[in-house]
């Protein structure tokens, strides 16, 4: 059952999209709304170190008290079109707080201006990087919604290329498929309170454009799983993007790998890290906790 706080926050989401709030109309935005558009907050006691790897610009997270020597990349989502290191803070500095690990996040260049394959490189490059960086520590990532299609595509990036796997990988609604049409894009597209009735066709023209989304580094879900890293997957049951994670999941068990598999309901799409106020909920600082957990578990 929900708790309070998350009933509110998906009441206040149901009546922003139809109100247009999320297209850019504002004409309708009531002042208890604005309170809910608030950014995040970021945790004290955590504090941010800017870096430049390889050209990449990436912020580290550090939590006051350091309790292991694990490394946690964040790719943040945004339909790979919005985003960077300091939408970030939010979320890194609840994960570097909850597991006392530090966090880096990366400004990877943003679709329609750097469409596929921008994004996935530098992710990849800050991969590479941090392994250079920290030799023999172990590097979980952690990635929502778009980001956590380019965290599955980093990994399949260090697969072909024959280098050290994150120690575990965990997605918040990943999309992972643009090429087969999946059910529950239709399905769920009437009571998904956050995606659009055609999410495909917007990535098509925004993302990957006139590349083949059959590609594995594009739509992950189609790529080899043999020999992946343990996996954290979270999803809520009556998103459109529900079949992107629970397909991933049979795959990867199909497969061989270690999943960690949660479906939660009356949620909504990557509500752990939305990026306002929003995400403080219960659920969220539960998803949170588990996730540091996760992330100890194989480090």
């Amino acid at each position: 059952m929900s708790s309070e706080r998350m009933k509110a926050v998906r009441e206040f989401l149901i009546n922003a999209k139809k109100k247009g709030i999320f297209d850019g109309v504002t004409d309708n935005i009531a002042p208890e709304d604005m309170e809910w558009l608030k950014p995040a907050e970021i945790e004290q006691g955590v504090t941010f170190t800017p870096d430049n790897f390889n050209g990449v610009e990436v912020e580290l997270a550090t939590p006051e008290k350091l309790l292991g020597k694990c490394i946690i990349l964040y790719i943040h989502g945004g339909a790979f079109t919005y985003g960077d290191t300091i939408t970030s803070r939010p979320f890194a500095s609840r994960l570097a707080k909850e597991s006392g690990l530090c966090v880096y996040s990366l400004s990877y260049r943003l679709a329609p201006s750097n469409p596929f394959p921008a994004a996935p490189n530098d992710c990849f490059t800050v991969y590479k990087a941090l392994l250079d960086k920290y030799p023999g520590i172990k590097i979980a990532l952690v990635g929502d919604s778009a980001g956590a299609n380019l965290s599955l595509v980093t990994v399949l990036m260090a697969l072909d290329a024959g280098i050290a796997l994150p120690s575990s990988v965990t997605l918040y609604s990943v999309v992972s498929d643009f090429a087969t049409g999946l059910p529950s894009r239709k399905k769920f597209a009437e009571v998904d309170i956050l995606a659009s009735d055609d999410v495909d066709k917007e990535f098509r023209e925004n993302y990957f454009i006139d590349n083949d989304p059959h590609n594995p580094y594009i739509s992950p879900l189609l790529g080899n799983y043999e020999g992946f890293c343990p996996l954290k997957v979270i999803v809520d049951s009556s998103e459109s993007l529900f079949d992107d994670s629970d397909l991933l999941v049979q795959k990867a068990l199909e497969a061989g790998v270690e999943v960690d598999y949660q479906k939660w309901d009356d949620t909504f799409h990557a509500f752990p890290a939305y990026p306002t106020v929003a995400s403080n909920t219960p659920e969220s600082a539960q998803v949170i906790k588990d996730t540091a957990q996760f992330i100890k578990k194989y480090a």
